[in-house]
């Protein structure tokens, strides 16, 4: 099964560092790929000229939104 790629803005973030997936480009991605999210889910983090970066989905229980861990290091520029 092909890792669920969602559209994210890596600006979105909360304090611990995750972003946050309530954004209409995360809710769009999230929509067409049908996907069901869950604690632990594998997917792929991807914005504008920034490599995909992969995810951990967690459920921010502070927020009560979903949220995805990254490594901030893994984030790489398109362009160079």
């Amino acid at each position: 099964m092909e890792m669920v790629r969602i559209n994210v803005d890596f600006n979105n973030c909360d304090h611990e560092g995750r972003v946050r997936l309530n954004t209409m480009g995360a809710t769009q991605s999230l929509n067409l790929s049908r996907v069901v999210l869950r604690n632990g889910l594998e997917v792929e983090l991807e914005c504008g000229d920034v490599f995909p970066v992969q995810g951990i989905v967690e459920y921010s229980e502070s927020e009560h939104i979903w949220v995805a861990r990254f490594d901030l290091n893994d984030l790489r520029d398109k362009s160079g």
